[in-house]
């Protein structure tokens, strides 16, 4: 009997590690991350050869070489992620620029706002992924000067990423951006209902700090900045740049990247960085 022991013994434990092993290789693919999504705001990104509407053009102005130093910077604040939306850019020659410093591929349509001459735009790198559409919204057009929403598949997935960027809510502007909100959750809940195993992700700058706990600012979804208790995206200490889910899916983790400058950068380091952070989360889907 001991000599029979001894020789099951190996056994049973050998059938132990690769039932262990098996498990929580099952465990890790089942929340395998599938994209890693963040947003940010650019901080008048205007390359200086091209000539832009609206005032802010003239605002700053960066040198050449102040343009190419900046697009390196923010290079490696969106270093690691898949999908990444743009807010304050100048528009399609910034947004393929900024792509291509990053080597992503970019998605951009022009935008409404002919007072700043901002706009947005899409990064992304994803091989097995195609982009099906992008283009403006409809529902929102009236309403929500620069926004972008772009369509990506792969297999039976379909994510819809509509990239804003609201107006800040000063005077008579509060309630435009209210009437911007409400758009945005209309429109996310229509498409809901209409394709409820698609997800949703609304991401970008939305100038408003409001947060409400167990959805989002839209008061649809779930946003991933509650995951870290929203934590300050902007140089003034407020949670402004958002990301949310709208049904299949979920959040999994967040980080915020400050750019490598103290609590009160100057104004060229602003130029050449941004006064916005780097936010972006995991997602993995259900």
């Amino acid at each position: 009997m001991p000599l029979l022991r001894r020789i099951e013994f190996p056994a049973l434990m050998r059938f132990f590690c690769r039932s262990l092993l098996l498990f929580v290789l099952s465990v890790a693919a089942a929340i395998a991350v599938e994209l890693k999504v963040g947003t940010l705001n650019c901080y008048l990104l205007f390359d200086p050869v091209v000539q832009h509407p609206g005032k802010l053009d003239e605002k700053e102005k960066m040198t050449p070489e102040e343009y190419r130093q900046k697009l390196s910077n923010l290079t490696s604040l969106i270093s690691g992620y898949q999908v990444v939306a743009l807010e304050e850019t100048g528009g399609q020659a910034e947004v393929a620029a900024l792509a291509k410093a990053a080597g992503m591929n970019w998605a951009w349509t022009r935008g409404k706002d002919t007072a700043t001459g901002e706009e947005v735009g899409l990064l992304y790198l994803l091989p097995a992924w195609k982009m099906v559409a992008h283009g403006r919204v409809g529902e929102l057009d009236a309403v929500v000067s620069k926004h972008l929403l772009v369509t990506l598949t792969c297999d039976e997935d379909r994510v819809y990423f509509l990239v804003v960027h609201l107006i800040r809510p000063i005077g008579a502007q509060y309630g435009k951006q209210a009437r911007q909100i409400e758009a945005i959750a209309a429109w996310a809940a229509a498409l809901q209902n209409r394709e409820p195993k698609a997800t949703i992700i609304i991401l970008g700058d939305t100038n408003n700090s409001l947060t409400q706990a167990g959805t989002s600012l839209y008061g649809i979804g779930r946003e991933a900045n509650e995951l870290d208790q929203f934590a300050p995206t902007h140089l003034i200490g407020k949670c402004f740049d958002r990301l949310v889910i709208v049904g299949a899916g979920r959040w999994n983790s967040i980080e915020v990247k400050r750019p490598p400058y103290g609590k009160r950068p100057n104004n060229v380091l602003k130029r050449i960085w941004t006064d916005h952070f780097f936010v972006g989360a995991d997602l993995s889907f259900d």
